[in-house]
This record gives C-alpha cells, sequence and structure tokens, in this order.
C-alpha cells in the first residue's frame, strides 16, 4: 500500500511539472492580488507590528523579504510574518466543503517568501500556489478536524510542506521527511476561533507555515521524520481522524478539477459565514430605505456551524476584542444596519465601544434552522441565510446561498482592484499600486517573483 505521504511527495512532483489549465492560472494570479492586498491591510494591525519587532530584522542563511516592510529577515520568519499580514483582517480567500471552512491563500505570502528565497520563477510560484490549495482541500473535503474539534490550520502545516518543499526542490524522500516532520508537531486546536476570540486566530496558520518551511529545512538538511505519519500507529488516522482516510481525487489526475477553482473572495472582512448575511443586510436596507432608528427586530437565521461558532452567547458582549467582532453575527449585523457596510475601519474601538451599536445588537437574534443545515449538507459549497428584518412595522426577507465573490458569484474584475486600492491607500502610491495589478497579471512570464515582492514595500 502506497503510503499517504508518499502518494503527496509524488504528487508534487507531478504538479511542479505540469502546464496548468489557463483557467487555473488565471485564478491563481486573482487570488495573489487579493491576497497580496490583504497584507497591506492588515500591514500596521497589532499582531504584525508586535511580531515584527521580534522577528523582522534579522536575516538568516535563506533570505527573505517581509513584505510591504521591506526588511530582510530569515525565511521561516518571513512566512510567520507575511502571513500574519494577509491573515489579520480577516478579509482573505475560502475554501468550504463537508469539512467547512478553510482560507488556502494563508499559504500564498510564506510561498511567495520561499520563491524569492530559492530563486524561483513565477510560473513555479503559481504551480506551488495550486499545489497548497489542491492539500488544503482534499483534507477539509474528508471533515476531519473541524468534526473532531482540531482546526483547519492542521491540514495547513501539510500543505505548506508540500508547497514549499516543492519550491525548495526536495526529493520525493526529503519531503516525505519533511511531511512526517510537520504532520507528527502541528496539530491545531478549533478552540482558536471559538468563543473570545484571540489574536492567535490570525497568526494560527502563519505559525503553521513557519512549521512548514522549518520542517522543509530540516529534511533538506538530512533529518528524518515518521514517513507513515498519517497510517501509522499514533499517526494522523489514528489520533486526529480516529479514522482511516484516503485520498480519491487529485486536481489535474484523470481529469479531476483543481480545487483552487472553488475558492471564493471575501467582500467583507469578516468569517465566512456571514458574507452572504451582509450582503442580504445590505440589500435590505439598501433596497427598502430602512432608517436603523426604525428597526425593532432582526432575526439571522443561519445553518447550525454558523450559529454554533458566530452567535454564542460570548458574541454579544459590549467588551468584544476586533478578533471576536468579526466573528460576531450581532456586531456585524448591527454596523451594516448603521453604516450600509462592513469595512476595517468599522472594528476599531470607537465603533466596539459604541452604545448605538451596543443597542442595536440586542435586536438581532439568530436561529439555528434545521432547513438551512439540511441545505448545507446537500450543498456544501454553500452558506445559506434569511435575514429578516423588521422596521416601522414592516417585515423584510431576503435569502442568500452564495455571497458576492463566490466561485458561482465572481467578483468584477473592477471590485478586484478596488478592494486592493483600498487597502493599499495611504501605503502605496497610485503607480505602485498599478505596478503591483500588472505584476500578478504577468506572473507566469516573471523569472523571479522579487518584483513582486519589491512592488509591496511601502
Amino acid at each position: 500500500m502506497q503510503l499517504t505521504s508518499e502518494l503527496l511527495a509524488e504528487y508534487a512532483a507531478e504538479t511542479a511539472d505540469r502546464d496548468l489549465p489557463d483557467s487555473v492560472e488565471a485564478k491563481a494570479k486573482r487570488l495573489t492580488l487579493d491576497t497580496l492586498g490583504c497584507c497591506l491591510g492588515g500591514y500596521t494591525s497589532p499582531p504584525s507590528k508586535r511580531l515584527r519587532s521580534v522577528y523582522g530584522g534579522s536575516a538568516g542563511t535563506d533570505d527573505a523579504t517581509v513584505l510591504c516592510s521591506g526588511a530582510p529577515t530569515s525565511l521561516e520568519y518571513a512566512g510567520l510574518l507575511n502571513t500574519t499580514m494577509a491573515r489579520y483582517l480577516d478579509y482573505n480567500d475560502t475554501y468550504i466543503s463537508q469539512g467547512r471552512a478553510c482560507h488556502p491563500s494563508d499559504h500564498i505570502p510564506a510561498l511567495l517568501s520561499v520563491a524569492q528565497a530559492e530563486g524561483c520563477s513565477g510560473l513555479e510560484l503559481l504551480r506551488a500556489i495550486v499545489l497548497a490549495y489542491e492539500v488544503e482541500g482534499l483534507g477539509l473535503d474528508t471533515g476531519v478536524t473541524w468534526g473532531n474539534g482540531y482546526d483547519y490550520v492542521t491540514w495547513g502545516s501539510l500543505a505548506t510542506a508540500v508547497a514549499a518543499g516543492s519550491l525548495m526542490g526536495l526529493s520525493r524522500s526529503e519531503l516525505r521527511n519533511a511531511i512526517g516532520i510537520v504532520g507528527a508537531s502541528t496539530v491545531s486546536l478549533g478552540i482558536s476561533r471559538r468563543g473570545e476570540v484571540s489574536m492567535w486566530k490570525g497568526i494560527a496558520t502563519a505559525y503553521a507555515t513557519h512549521g512548514g518551511i522549518q520542517a522543509c529545512q530540516m529534511a533538506r538538511a538530512g533529518i528524518t521524520g515518521p514517513e507513515a505519519v498519517f497510517e501509522g500507529p499514533a499517526g494522523f488516522f489514528e489520533v486526529v481522524a480516529d479514522r482511516e482516510l484516503t485520498v480519491d481525487r487529485l486536481g489535474g489526475r484523470d481529469d479531476a478539477d483543481y480545487r483552487i477553482m472553488d475558492a471564493h473572495l471575501k467582500p467583507f472582512p469578516c468569517g465566512y459565514y456571514m458574507q452572504p448575511m451582509i450582503a442580504g443586510v445590505q440589500a435590505l436596507v439598501q433596497d427598502h430605505d430602512i432608517d436603523p432608528d426604525a428597526v425593532e427586530e432582526v432575526v439571522i437565521h443561519t445553518f447550525a456551524e454558523a450559529a454554533e461558532i458566530l452567535a454564542d452567547e460570548t458574541k454579544w458582549s459590549t467588551d468584544l476584542t476586533r478578533e471576536s467582532a468579526d466573528h460576531s453575527i450581532p456586531y456585524t449585523t448591527a454596523i451594516a444596519i448603521l453604516y450600509g457596510d462592513v469595512t476595517p475601519d468599522h472594528y476599531h474601538a470607537t465603533h466596539r465601544n459604541d452604545p448605538t451599536v451596543h443597542a442595536l445588537m440586542e435586536r438581532v437574534a439568530v436561529e439555528d434552522s434545521e432547513d438551512l443545515t439540511a441545505f448545507v449538507e446537500e450543498h456544501p459549497d454553500s452558506t445559506p441565510t434569511i435575514v429578516e428584518i423588521v422596521a416601522d412595522g414592516q417585515r423584510y426577507e431576503t435569502r442568500l446561498d452564495h455571497a458576492p465573490g463566490h466561485a458561482r458569484n465572481p467578483f468584477s474584475r473592477e471590485r478586484l482592484e478596488t478592494k486592493l486600492t483600498e487597502q493599499a491607500a495611504g501605503l502605496l502610491s497610485d503607480d505602485q499600486t498599478d505596478s503591483l495589478v500588472d505584476l500578478c497579471d504577468d506572473l507566469e512570464s516573471l523569472d523571479r517573483v522579487d518584483p513582486i515582492v519589491d512592488a509591496t514595500i511601502v
């Protein structure tokens, strides 16, 4: 029987040499542009600043660059810092399935750092990005992690090792060792995203990418890891999955679609399950010219997991952290009603401490709908939401199953570039922003990725 680590190493070698379909390359380039915009948006965040103060200026043997700041640092720390920036706003993409949600674009900044350090081309980077999406997506598709109390980041560390190892030119044996090292040492708990959410929510994947890169460095230096990390005694299948898993579909094999094509961009900086909810609130308020002062009641009908994660009793607190606020249905609903939108600025303390926001939050109820939960089971790429608003005695209602930015409801090019421009405002000049767009559009033609890194420097 072929070990899963051998299967992943074999697939990585195939992907590194495979011509990608034009549609897949185009999607990877759009996601890269979106993610770099999220890096700019998260550059001045408290976690990013604090991590840069510790790790942002120590060049090592595998030097890479901290995005936006331009500071040199060691490769694994570049992965940590750059991914933290991309993740902080909770504005980067999402992949959802029966195993629910993950954010595979978390890998893009770390892989950009690896590509820079290794002197890789833009095409090699694109292939590695597609590979990372595939590995994390196939892991999520198994249903293991969320269903067993582990965070999706557990699959992210494995995806980082596979994709980073491919860029680093690891042999199959070395890559199997890297997968074994990270698989045995980086298992993340779901508490990172539950209850009162801490800064760690935005750093958890960054820490895992840091570990995945280190595992590849160790394997290249000759450190061995448990190659039967999945199937072996006390391995991943036994401990994390509690069952044996079979990888039965990989993008590009037997005409299978690549999972990156099912990644969804976010119109709002918050948990993905809330995207259709905010879009629905926004539409009702605008279409019916609803006065926030006239709102008597708001009922958000959603599926079981969304209600569990985003509407437990702590989410009505008047003392929300920034991280808890972007995972709170009542908070983001109130903001959307008051301002017609939810943007990064709406998480500042002035809004989180606003009595008007708190009063409106108290009028928000969240209902766990059996029908919507059943719909999710039948349509695992959906996030169905019904929004009801009662204002001046009138009841308004709408339903959305796929938010703007979903693969079935994609962003226009204009909206994608507007999202980038808004996050780059005050950091990059218009010329720099235009250059970043052009470089991402032409990524497959770049001999090296350094120009993209340089284009982010503020």
